[in-house]
Formats: structure tokens, sequence, C-alpha cells
């Protein structure tokens, strides 16, 4: 919503009114949104976002509200784009000055926030270009840059912007003759500083919008927009794949609206009613999807209002659609032959056959996985010496690495700490780092060793050397055989090639894996450009093929490696975070429910204890590639993935790169060991702790004298399952006892870095729980 323009909107009134009516006393349809309160606050435009597990609020800052008797358009070039932390309702920066209509997105370890420039000398609203600046600790800005300008003829209002497919979206209203006034429109972005316009991406043409927000969930674009009814103005949803052909929820699910109860409006005629719901922006945040909107009347000013829904966004938006039976895009081709990981699906095959039995404790195997804790990963191949090209497919004889160390390898991953360690055994291409007896196209085509060498074989026995549990990656797709699967979405994906040729082929691969080379705790299968995907669909009858292969395979493993546990697949024992990112969401269950699974990155065929893990490629390719030392991740990020993913209750698992040599460069050793090193060192003196499987909702520890408590450690003991679905921590300052912290899930380790107080007694309390749990261990640390 734009305040100052709102005279300019009423007055289309007449021509612009869509008589929808009010939703059918028939309808079994109940908007989930719960609605909160009002905020006191004429704010509009303000976008919740959540950084370093902290709740903020982008607020766009009128200085005219602020003045006595000033009217809309006052003091303009004295308006702010700033931040406030929710929980203690203070400023915490001004990002911009003499902007306006700002929206935040959090990248990386970054918060980049993107602004209409009022520029000098230039009227009131009439913006010409997009500024980004972007912050890692939300205080320290950088310089405002100008990432994109106006057509002729055309002024900017509201932006929204967000990470998309495989590129970033943003969304921005223009009043382009053309079309209506504050139609969309949607550019793209590898980088966030050069956009362009995406040919024929507009919403908006034949009706009046406004108040946009822009989100990516589940393969759809999802557009907020505001409509212009017969009594004022409500906020609906939009949704496409490709940006170009949009469907729109029935007109009788508003997405927010008004309630013409509330007056008393902030610096309005306190007489007048609310007809206005409008620039909806939301988060995620510890459990529930925060919502916060502007009332009002669109004249003066807003009324800022919160809402919340008790599940994720992708789930919110999703039921705005549910049952519409209304088919209006089409998915075109795919363009090219890339993508780097298996994309979130929105709906597709669905193939229901949950295990009867559900697990809600671990097995053996998979509560040996989880108290590991952090794996490491090692991409090695002929990508390695083709600038990480994971789908090319090179002449065998390429790999040649001169001074192949496995023993390196082992010690680089234990001087972070990993217990683990994953060697891409076979990649997409189909090269084999064994002398397989089921094709050319592995070590043994290679001048390496004379084509005598084997490099699994190797990994294994340095594994063993030094007591690191071994773990292979075995891809399912096979681009030198010629079968995998498109990278579509999840519930789009079609077969490539001959799965009946290739399948035996596959198994015989695995055996020779797993009856070759002694105990294999961990087999990664990769789900992207997997023919054998439970949701992969023949493409001639675009009829799922089932999960039998993936069935096959998974009872192959567990016949021939008992032990060992299995990460994606059919029928997995771990499922994957969905992020190549090292971070996983919170609140963080073990236990997925039957039908959730989809939601989950495994199979809606699965559904018990499934344990999550994140990894993270430490350079910007998996694989080694010539001059990358310099996009290593520095130690920040590092340890903010540490706290993202083990911080949050589940596994990580850190790459590692070996160059074309064999050996892992020393500045990736010297950047790993510090990691390590720096993490001990945060763990290594607790300030106090308990640890003895503590029954009770109340844990009290003491101190000798005050310290300054700046980390927080819980472990649940999950032998018999998770339990404890709310928690807070509360530290006795200044004679009364103050919370500190407060969440949801607990499960293997839950770690929190505070503002450090002093204080000499910290105590944990268990709000929630489903049954009667037990705390393995209660910490406090200093800050380090």
């Amino acid at each position: 919503m734009m305040n100052g323009i709102f005279a300019k909107r009423a007055s289309l009134l007449g021509i612009l009114l869509w008589s929808i009516g009010c939703v059918s006393a028939q309808s079994t349809w109940t908007n989930p949104i719960v609605k909160q309160g009002r905020l006191g606050s004429p704010l509009v435009e303000s976008s919740p976002f959540v950084f370093n597990d902290k709740l903020y609020l982008l607020e766009n800052n009128q200085k005219f509200w602020d003045v006595k008797g000033a009217k809309p358009g006052d003091l303009f070039h004295e308006d702010e784009v700033r931040i406030k932390d929710i929980a203690t309702g203070k400023t915490v920066s001004v990002a911009l000055t003499n902007h306006g209509f700002g929206t935040v997105l959090t990248h990386n370890g970054r918060v980049y926030i993107f602004a209409g420039s009022y520029g000098k000398g230039k009227p009131w609203r009439q913006m010409t270009e997009i500024t980004m600046t972007s912050s890692a600790d939300l205080k320290k800005w950088t310089k405002p840059v100008t990432v994109f300008k106006a057509n002729p003829r055309e002024f900017f209002y509201n932006t929204a912007v967000t990470r998309g497919k495989d590129k970033f979206i943003l969304l921005y209203e223009t009043n382009d003759p053309t079309w209506k006034p504050f139609t969309f429109r949607y550019l793209e972005s590898d980088d966030l500083v050069n956009w362009k316009e995406i040919p024929g991406a507009v919403y908006g043409k034949d009706k009046y919008v406004g108040g946009p927000a822009l989100y990516y969930e589940g393969g759809w674009y999802y557009t907020l927009y505001l409509e212009n009814i017969k009594m004022g103005y409500e906020t609906r949803i939009t949704r496409s794949k490709d940006l170009v052909n949009w469907e729109d929820a029935p007109a009788s699910r508003p997405f927010i609206t008004f309630d013409p109860s509330i007056r008393n409006i902030p610096l309005i005629d306190p007489g007048i009613p609310e007809s206005n719901a409008s620039d909806v922006e939301l988060c995620y945040y510890n459990g529930k999807t925060i919502l916060y909107f502007t009332g009002s009347d669109q004249t003066t000013a807003g009324d800022l209002q919160w809402a919340t829904y008790d599940g994720t966004p992708a789930q919110l938006f999703a039921y705005f659609f549910e049952d519409t039976q209304k088919q209006t895009f089409v998915s075109p081709d795919h363009k090219g032959d890339w993508a780097p990981v298996l994309i979130a699906g929105s709906g597709g095959a669905q193939h229901q056959d949950v295990q009867n039995e559900i697990k809600t404790k671990p097995s053996p195997q998979q509560l040996t996985y989880q108290m590991e804790q952090l794996g490491a990963f090692i991409h090695f191949g002929p990508a390695t010496y083709i600038k990480s090209d994971m789908l090319a497919v090179p002449v065998a004889d390429l790999f040649n690495p001169s001074k192949l160390d496995a023993d390196q390898w082992v010690k680089t991953a234990q001087s972070f700490g990993a217990k683990h360690i994953v060697l891409t055994a076979k990649h997409h291409n189909g090269y084999c780092l064994w002398p397989t007896e089921t094709t050319d196209y592995s070590v043994k085509q290679s001048s390496w060793k004379n084509g005598k060498g084997d490099v699994v074989g190797e990994f294994v026995k340095a594994c063993r050397k030094y007591g690191v549990r071994v773990g292979l990656y075995v891809s399912g797709g096979d681009k030198h055989f010629g079968c995998s699967s498109t990278p579509d979405p999840q519930g789009e994906r079609k077969l490539v090639g001959d799965i009946n040729k290739y399948f035996p082929v596959f198994l015989e691969q695995l055996r020779e894996l797993l009856t070759n080379y002694g105990e294999i705790s961990y087999l990664w299968f990769d789900g992207a450009y997997d023919p054998f995907g439970w949701d992969v669909m023949d493409p001639k009858t675009m009829k799922p093929l089932g999960t039998a292969f993936g069935d096959a395979i998974h009872a192959m493993v567990k016949h021939l490696q008992p032990g060992a546990v299995i990460m994606g697949g059919t029928r997995p024992d771990i499922r994957w975070s969905g992020s190549e990112q090292g971070w996983a969401a919170y609140p963080l269950w073990n236990v997925v429910k039957p039908g959730e699974g989809f939601s989950h990155w495994v199979g809606p065929q699965n559904a018990g204890w499934l344990p999550a893990e994140a990894c993270l490629h430490t350079r910007d390719t998996w694989f080694w590639v010539p001059d990358s030392d310099k996009t290593l991740r520095n130690m920040d990020f590092m340890t903010k993935t540490y706290f993202e993913s083990i911080g949050r209750g589940a596994n990580l698992l850190i790459n590692m790169t070996p160059d074309t040599s064999g050996i892992i460069p020393p500045t990736e050793v010297k950047s790993l060991y510090e990691f390590g090193k720096k993490i001990n060192s945060m763990f290594a003196d607790p300030l106090a702790q308990s640890n003895q499987n503590i029954v009770g909702d109340t844990i009290n520890l003491h101190m000798s004298e005050k310290k300054r408590v700046g980390l927080i450690e819980i472990e649940e003991d999950i032998r018999n399952g998770q339990f404890i679905q709310q928690y807070k921590t509360e530290a006795y300052i200044a004679g009364q006892w103050k919370t500190i912290t407060s969440g949801l899930s607990i499960g293997r380790r839950r770690l929190e870095v505070i503002e450090p107080v002093e204080t000499n007694q910290v105590r944990l309390i268990i709000t929630k729980r489903s049954a009667e749990k037990k705390i393995r261990k209660f910490a406090v640390y200093s800050k380090r």
C-alpha cells in the first residue's frame, strides 16, 4: 500500500470495482489465518523476517507521521527504511533514508534491502530507481547501489523480492500507462545487482492490484495483492510457475480482509471504520507463519496489525488453492540440463503407501548416526578436472590424481570433528571410482596407476586406519549409460533412457560396493536425476513408475549391510533437510507424520522416525575448480551453519574438495582445522552443566559467582523418542527471573547464542511435552 496516493486509488473506485460479494454461508472453507491484534502504529509496508534466529521487522517510516500538522508528502526526503527488533521493540538501525517502499531478503548470512529512491529534485512519489543495500549484522550497511532504472514514462512504487527456482525474482509496481495503475512487473537476477525484465511476466493488467508480496514455495511463485471490492480493499493470493500464466485463488477465499467494526485508526477521524487490509508480508518463525498487514481506510496512514498461521508458508499458500480443480497452467518444456539439487514439488504424483508400523524412536543405527552429528563429504571425480561440471561425460583417462592421499582426507575430516565420511563413489556422470566389472567408464581406464587404482579402496582403508565410519555416495542417475530423470520438481519428473537395461547394471555396481570393502556405515543416494525416484513418470504414459525399483535397492542394502543407514531413496533412514547451505528448519521434529513426507523431502509413502541432515559445500562448487580458494566459506558462516543445523537437532555434512592431484588444498585444510578448533573452544569449558538424564520440568544450574552467559546447550535423551514440544530458559538477573531464550523442539541438540547476560543462576523450564522425557544435558557457556 502507498500512503499519499490513497486518494488516487480511491478515485478509481468506480471504474475498478470488483463485485465479488461475501463468502457464501454454505462454504465449508475456513480461512486458517488468525488475527492477533492491532499494534497502534500508522506504519504500512512492514516486512517481518528472521535473521540469526531472531525476529525483526523492516519498517518504511514516513517522516510526516512524526510531525504534528504535517500532511502526506511533507518531509519525504527524511523518510526512512529501518530495522526493528520485534522482541524489544527497539530500532536496530536505519538502513536507508530518502527512500520508500522497502522490502527485505535474507540470503547466505546477509540481509538485503531493496527500496525506491526519491533522488534529488524530484516530486514526491516519482521514483525512477530501485536501490539495494545489505548487511551481515543489521548495523553496518553497504553503500546503496542502483540496481534497476525505470522505463520511460514509468515510476516505481512497492517492491518485493524472493529467491526463486534458480534465480532471484523482484516484483515492482508500475504506473506504466499501458496497463491499469499499480500493475506488477517481474525481474530476474543471478547476483542481486544486475536485473532484467522477464518477457511476459506481468500481473494485474486488467484489474486493480497493489500492495504486493512475493514468495517461492514448492515450485510456485505466490503473489499477494490488494483487490478493490464494494466495501473496500482486501488482500488476495495468486500463483504461477513461470510468472506469465497465473491462477487466482477463488474469489470467496480472501487472504486477509478488513473488519468494519474497527475504528479509532491512527491519524484519521476516530469515527471512520476500517475498510482496508493490505500490504501483507510474512515469514516463518518458531513453528508458525508470522504475518504483518495494515488496516485503515486508504487515506492518510495505516493501522499496523499482525496475525499467525500454525504451519509453514508453503502449507498456508497451498490451502487457498485446495480442490479448486482449476488448471490454468501448462508446464513448459524444460530448459537446459542442469539443476544442482532435487527440486521441491508442489503436489504432482501422490503415491500413498505408508508403512504400517510408524516408528517413533530411532533404530540403533539411526541413534548412532545422530549421536555423531557431524560428518564430512568428499566430492572427487572427473568433475574435478572440468570445473565441477557434474553432468558432462569426459573421457575416462582424464581422471589422473598424481598425489592422491586418502590419509590426508581423513585427517582433515577429523580435524573439524567429523565422525563419518561420505565419498562420491559414483556421481551423475556415471564414472566409477572403483574398478567395477559393469562398465569401462571407471578408474580401470585411467592412466592413474596404469588402470590398477581403486579410489574407494584407498578411502576405506584410510577410514579404518583412523577409526572413522565409512559412507559412500552413489548416484542413481548415470549420464554415461544414458539413464536418469529430468531435473523437474518432485511430482513432475520424467524418466530418461531405458531403466530396464540400466537397473541390473546399477544393482551390480551397488553389490560390488557393499561386498568388496567390508562394513559400510552410510549409503547416500542423491535424489537429483534419480530414475528410481518414487515420483518419476514414464514420459509416454505420464504415470509414475512407483517405488518398486527403489524398494529393491533398499532391500539389497539392508541384506548386504544391515548396519548401514540410508539417506535418500524410497525407504530412507535419514532425510535431507532441503539445504545445501548447511541449515535445517526450526522447529525440527524427528518423526514425520503420515502424509507429511512430501514436504519433508521424502516420498509420501514414508512416515516415522526420520532425522534430518543438512549438507554444505565450502566452496562455490561441490567439486574443486582452479582459483577457488577465495570462495571458501569464512569462519562466521561456518559457525553460523553449525548452529543452524546441529544447533537445531539435525546432522551436518561438510564437503571437502581434493584437487586434480588428489589432495585437499592447504588453504582448505587450514580453514577446516580452524573451524574445528573454534567449535571445540566454544564448548570446552562450561560455566555450569548437568548431564545425568534428569527427569523433571525444571532444571537449575548454579554458579558460585556471576558469569557472562552467552551460549545455551540443551540435549534431549532421544533413545525412546522426542517428547519436548516447548521450553524456555531463564536467568536470575537483578533479583528476578528473566527469559533469555524460548523455543519448541530440542531433540538431539539445541544450541542458542544470546546477548551475554551477567548471572549466577540459569534454569530450563519445559512448558509443553507429549510424555515423560529426559534431559541428557543442559549447559551454559561464555560466548567466544
